[in-house]
C-alpha cells in the first residue's frame, strides 16, 4: 500500500489537501471521495456542495498522477437517483413475498455493480 499526498480540485480552481493510502491511484480516489462524503474535506475556499472533479497524486517517490472525472455530472446525478430508488423498491419488496426472489436478487446486483462503477469512476453512491 502507497501513501499519497493529494490536491482534490473543484472547477480547478478550489483545492483540499491531504494524505491518504492506497494500493493505486485510482483506488486513491475511490478514497478521496469517500472521505469528501463522510467527513468532507476543508478547500480553499468555499465549494458549492459539488464533490472534487479532478485530483493530483504524488507518492512517496515524487511520481505524480493526475484524475479527472470524465463522467458527466447529470449522468452521475442519474445514476446516484436510479440507485437510491431501486434500493427503495428492493426495501419495499423484500420480506413482503416470496413471489419476486429472483427479480429482487437481480436488481440487488445490479445495484452494487452500478455502485462499484460509480466508485471507479470518482462518482461516489
Amino acid at each position: 500500500m502507497k501513501t499519497y499526498q493529494f490536491t482534490a480540485f473543484r472547477d480547478e480552481r478550489f483545492a483540499a489537501n491531504g494524505e491518504i493510502q492506497a494500493d493505486s491511484p485510482e483506488e486513491a480516489k475511490a478514497k478521496i471521495l469517500e472521505r469528501y462524503h463522510d467527513e468532507g474535506l476543508i478547500f480553499s475556499e468555499y465549494v458549492d456542495g459539488e464533490e472534487p472533479d479532478h485530483f493530483t497524486l504524488t507518492d512517496k517517490a515524487g511520481e505524480e498522477c493526475h484524475l479527472e472525472d470524465e463522467t458527466p455530472p447529470d449522468v452521475l446525478k442519474a445514476l446516484k437517483t436510479l440507485i437510491q430508488k431501486a434500493d427503495d423498491l428492493i426495501a419495499a419488496i423484500d420480506g413482503t413475498t416470496g413471489q419476486f426472489e429472483a427479480e429482487v436478487s437481480a436488481l440487488s446486483e445490479a445495484t452494487s455493480a452500478a455502485e462499484k462503477a460509480m466508485q471507479a469512476t470518482g462518482g461516489a453512491a
